[in-house]
């Protein structure tokens, strides 16, 4: 006799629709959301001892301008992840572009924070974060699929891995804009490879909202609409009326800068300001060479000789060495020169639009030195470049080889929470 699975009774059916079980399966929320949760829960607890045991330095306010202390749960989760730029999105947040030196930082994060600060009547910084955090859980499920569909879930589980627990990947889930650009990065390359060229176009609009290198989205989606209509276009190329209407789709992609230009001129009657404001931050213009060469003169490695004189805990979390570590650029160079190899390699294994793309983005800081840090935020900026998780994630196959690199980048990452919750200089 074959037995049948009795119908479930009333009130006891499956309440999930297929729709939503059918979108779980195709982004694995499953293994995204336990990565994700993992990744919140190593920043946490990092963020939490260190505001509690650590020695701390003085807060650096924006413009003169602080936040008061969280009480409660905030103190130990958002408070530790809102340090530095976290002061300055929560200013503009707050009261808007009020000074030159704000428009450094482009809108669509601190307007969003805005808007849902006012919508749940919660403080700035914590809107901030939730958005920062819920941003970053939709990057690794779209990342997931996108990686997937082309080179198989295995690549796609350690590319997420692998971007999760980088060192400086805590910065998604702080008061920073990374978790939005990336977000909108991943989105414009999935669009576009499927052939969504509206979409892809607002992704890239969305990006450039968002940071100023956005528009730069306009390399790769460019390079596979070329690949698509690329003959076309050419056959055509006297007549634009005989152009595919996709072609507008395009004219998307600058209006995020676009925007923001003008509201500076309707604010401030500068259009420009934003690019003046760059000069707060000692930003000069120099050669990539002289870049490497400033960032090697300032180099100082007292920490590595006090470690290497006295390998302990106290050693380790003293005070000098946390400071030599910090504040003379060996965290810059180290990956500086990481995400130079990795580019290399993404020449080798991946399409050309994303090695161009993620060459053109890293080379881009390396024209703009500041005269503090030289290679200043050059381990941040590598965070959104995520084709060099996937070229690293095909780099690694061999289970020993991956998680040789990702347990310490893990116990990295979460050394540099504790750098970051305490007003250590990271990046």
């Amino acid at each position: 006799m074959t037995l049948r699975p009795s119908p479930l009774e009333p009130g006891k059916r499956d309440r999930v629709p297929p729709g939503i079980r059918q979108l779980a399966r195709d982004y694995h929320l499953s293994f995204v959301t336990a990565v994700f949760a993992a990744h919140w829960l190593l920043v946490t607890l990092a963020g939490a001892l260190a505001t509690r045991y650590a020695t701390t330095n003085p807060t650096v306010k924006a413009l003169g301008w602080g936040l008061p202390n969280l009480s409660g749960i905030g103190r130990l989760t958002v408070q530790p992840m809102r340090n530095w730029d976290g002061f300055w999105y929560s200013l503009i947040a707050e009261f808007g572009y009020v000074h030159e030196s704000t428009t450094a930082f482009w809108p669509l994060y601190p307007w969003s924070m805005r808007v849902v600060a006012d919508l749940f009547a919660i403080p700035v910084e914590v809107a901030g974060y939730l958005l920062s955090n819920l941003a970053f859980f939709l990057s690794l499920a779209v990342l997931f699929r996108f990686v997937a569909s082309q080179w198989g879930q295995d690549v796609a589980r350690r590319s997420v891995l692998l971007l999760a627990f980088f060192p400086t990947a805590f910065f998604f889930s702080a008061v920073y804009s990374e978790s939005f650009f990336l977000l909108f990065c991943v989105l414009a390359f999935s669009w576009a490879r499927s052939g969504d060229w509206w979409c892809a176009g607002l992704a890239a609009l969305l990006a450039g909202l968002t940071r100023n290198v956005g528009v730069l989205l306009a390399i790769p989606i460019g390079i596979m609409f070329l690949r698509q209509y690329g003959p076309a276009l050419q056959k055509h190329w006297r007549r634009p009326t005989a152009w595919p209407r996709q072609v507008l789709a395009l004219g998307l992609i600058p209006l995020g800068p676009i925007i923001f230009f003008l509201y500076l001129w309707h604010a401030f009657n500068n259009p420009l300001m934003t690019i003046e404001a760059q000069k707060g931050w000692a930003r000069i213009q120099a050669m990539p060479w002289t870049t490497f060469k400033m960032a090697f003169d300032q180099w100082e490695d007292g920490w590595l000789h006090a470690l290497l004189a006295s390998p302990t805990w106290a050693t380790l979390t003293s005070y000098s060495v946390r400071l030599s570590f910090a504040e003379y650029e060996s965290l810059d160079i180290l990956m500086a020169f990481v995400g130079i190899a990795l580019i290399v390699y993404t020449w080798r294994v991946l399409p050309i639009e994303y090695s161009s793309w993620v060459t053109v983005m890293f080379a881009l800081p390396l024209f703009s030195p500041s005269t503090v840090h030289p290679l200043m935020s050059v381990p941040r900026f590598l965070l959104v470049l995520f084709p060099l998780f996937i070229a690293l994630a095909l780099l690694l196959r061999r289970r020993v080889a991956f998680f040789a690199v990702l347990i310490p980048s893990a116990a990295f990452m979460a050394l540099l929470v504790v750098q970051f919750a305490t007003w250590f200089w990271v990046s």
